[in-house]
């Protein structure tokens, strides 16, 4: 699947996460925990985690996180918390590069944020 993604990556410059993607990693997340909790989890694991990335804007009402890297070519995350039940949050990803094509960089980076939440909070499959 990573050949087809770094090939795809050759006109693609986003990657984006939801509940009807095909790719099992590009699935919506679900966590079970608060919104304010997830929240929290996701700004440390950003500025602790993540090198180099800084959380530029953050609207806890609407749920929405924008982070960003500077460098060579900008990358922009937008991160979307809902709060599906009282004690159960959803968490989508948007990751994009400015310019033309990424090289599947913004479908490694979604999974390599996941990887670095889940160990922090463990996911919960999406009917429990």
């Amino acid at each position: 699947m990573s050949v087809m993604r770094v090939i795809t990556g050759l006109w693609r410059n986003s990657t984006e996460t939801s509940d009807r993607a095909k790719d099992p990693k590009l699935k919506t997340r679900y966590y079970k925990t608060g919104k304010r909790k997830i929240s929290e989890t996701i700004t440390s694991v950003v500025n602790n985690k993540m090198t180099g990335w800084n959380v530029t804007h953050f609207d806890y009402d609407r749920g929405e996180m924008l982070i960003e890297k500077r460098g060579i070519r900008r990358n922009q995350i937008v991160i979307t918390i809902v709060q599906v039940e009282p004690l159960r949050c959803s968490v989508d990803i948007v990751s994009a590069y400015d310019g033309l094509g990424d090289l599947g960089a913004t479908y490694f980076l979604v999974q390599k944020f996941f990887e670095a939440l889940n160990k922090e909070i463990p996911p919960v499959e999406k009917n429990q």
